[in-house]
């Protein structure tokens, strides 16, 4: 299990209560991917350092607070670096303890301590470093049950890490030689580039297969006359939980972590009053800074939001960022341009968890007045409760088209 500390750079005008969500954010991230953390540091800054994003003084500072390195694995920086300043940190990181060591030395020779004296910078350890996409592309591949899956994973490695997912680093600017090389000076950046553009096309060409596919799939269940709800909302909202109560299928894998679904599926929702089926889609959760690599390559399964007729935005109402949480998600929906003429409904989920009766029913009040346009709908997914009223609700939606 690794062991981590986490980094995150902020504007200087970031407030406390941002910041704190946004370190909390990785955590729960680093806990989704089965890490530990160990520190936490927070620096704000204009800019980020140039050669290693974060400030050389911080991070000696951070270093200088462990006694040795047994206890670290990774260090996660909360941002996107470039392959460069992940290098050069990994470096800082090897540089620092061989530093550590020669003090170690020096120090022992003027006490005169013995020769059998041990630094305990001995043996430098190498420290991985990744950013919050590297991060969140291993909590992926945790995750990833299906081919396509993996594959949109991969596509969003390549576009993202480049020769990083080969665990090279800026060794491939060596020149190569030898068998196979093309053209007298050739680098292995160059092999690598030429090998990744040719992997990436092959893996785009068998996503839009099962693209192709899901298409079908979509037009078939159209002519039939069935309608799709798609179910979209911040990662751990309740999407799965929703979709496993409302089409009864059981096989719903939910959990309360972070990424629990990648691909999309589908169950159908019995209709009792006009004795219909509506086809209910679950989807991949978004999060804050979800990066533009990641939401293209999923474009594939993310197509039944942009499909589909009617649109549920499930939301932790608990959550006490749910404004910024339900904000996160319309920015995205917002990229994939998802039509403004759907129907929507702002599906308020985990009622359950609010306990106090006098301010769940103002929480409510307050909701249904500011969202009133999303016909706002109160439930729990867990226990089912007010289920009926959204059945109702798609019942008589039905009964009118």
């Amino acid at each position: 299990m690794d062991k981590a500390v986490l980094i995150d750079i902020v504007e200087p005008n970031c407030s406390k209560k941002e910041t704190e969500l946004r370190l909390e954010e990785l955590n729960s991230l680093v806990k989704t991917y089965g890490g530990i953390t160990v520190e936490n540091l927070v620096q704000k800054r204009a800019q980020p350092a140039y050669k290693t994003y974060v400030g050389s003084g911080k991070l000696e500072e951070l270093l200088d607070s462990f006694e040795s390195f047994d206890g670290l694995d990774v260090v996660v920086i909360n941002n996107i670096l470039k392959p460069r300043q992940i290098y050069n940190l990994e470096e800082f990181c090897i540089n620092y303890q061989i530093k550590k060591r020669k003090e170690d030395r020096e120090r022992f020779e003027e006490e005169g301590s013995s020769k059998t004296s041990v630094s305990r910078w001995e043996n430098p350890k190498k420290i991985k470093v990744w950013d919050r996409v590297d991060l969140i592309l291993k909590i992926f591949d945790k995750h990833a049950s299906t081919v396509e899956a993996k594959l949109q994973i991969e596509l969003a490695s390549i576009k993202h890490m480049g020769p990083r997912i080969f665990g090279m680093g800026l060794e491939l600017s060596r020149q190569a030689g030898g068998i196979g090389t093309v053209g007298v000076g050739e680098t292995n950046t160059q092999i690598m580039k030429r090998h990744l553009q040719k992997r990436q096309k092959l893996i785009e060409k068998k996503i839009q297969t099962y693209s192709d596919v899901q298409k079908r799939h979509r037009d078939s269940r159209r002519n039939k006359n069935f309608k799709t709800i798609a179910l979209v909302g911040y990662t751990n909202a309740g999407k799965s939980t929703l979709k496993r109560s409302l089409t009864k299928k059981q096989n719903t894998y939910v959990a309360d972590e972070l990424f629990a679904t990648l691909d999309s599926t589908v169950g159908e929702l019995f209709l009792p009053q006009s004795r219909t089926k509506m086809i209910v889609a679950d989807t991949i959760g978004f999060i804050q800074d979800l990066p533009p690599d990641l939401i293209d390559a999923f474009k594939s399964t993310l197509a039944e939001i942009i499909e589909a007729d009617i649109i549920f935005h499930v939301i932790d109402t608990s959550d006490e960022n749910i404004l910024l949480k339900i904000q996160v998600v319309e920015e995205i929906m917002a990229q994939l341009d998802v039509s403004l003429d759907k129907d929507k409904y702002y599906i308020f989920n985990k009622m359950d968890k609010l306990e106090d009766k006098s301010e769940r029913e103002e929480l409510i009040q307050n909701l249904k007045e500011q969202f009133a346009e999303y016909n706002p709908v109160f439930i729990s997914a867990t226990d089912k409760s007010s289920l009926h009223q959204l059945i109702a609700d798609m019942d008589a939606k039905v009964a009118v088209t």
